[in-house]
């Protein structure tokens, strides 16, 4: 249900509503699951109430999640090289 809360916050942050929109993204962020867009929404939805003290830690908390996908990113990429290169060579014959 995480990309449906996404989704109405978005929705809701287009249409001025948020107080909705950042309902819709603590929601998506209370499931489980560590979700970039949600916690971007709840920033630009709380820049615009009076819970404005909430952003710096949110903040803290987006730059840290993208930090930690760059970085699975690159052990991916790291991962598919060393495998490719511990492939044996093969002469062919002519």
């Amino acid at each position: 249900m995480v990309a449906a809360h996404d989704l109405l916050a978005t929705i809701y942050l287009q249409s001025g509503r948020s107080d909705l929109a950042a309902k819709e993204s603590r929601a998506a962020i209370s499931g489980g699951r560590e979700d970039q867009q949600a916690v971007y929404h709840l920033i630009l939805a709380l820049r615009k109430t009076e819970e404005k003290d909430q952003i710096p830690d949110l903040l803290k908390r987006l730059t840290a999640l993208r930090a930690a996908e760059q970085t699975e990113g690159e052990h991916k990429r790291r991962y598919k090289l060393e495998e490719m290169s511990s492939l044996p060579l093969v002469a062919s014959k002519r």
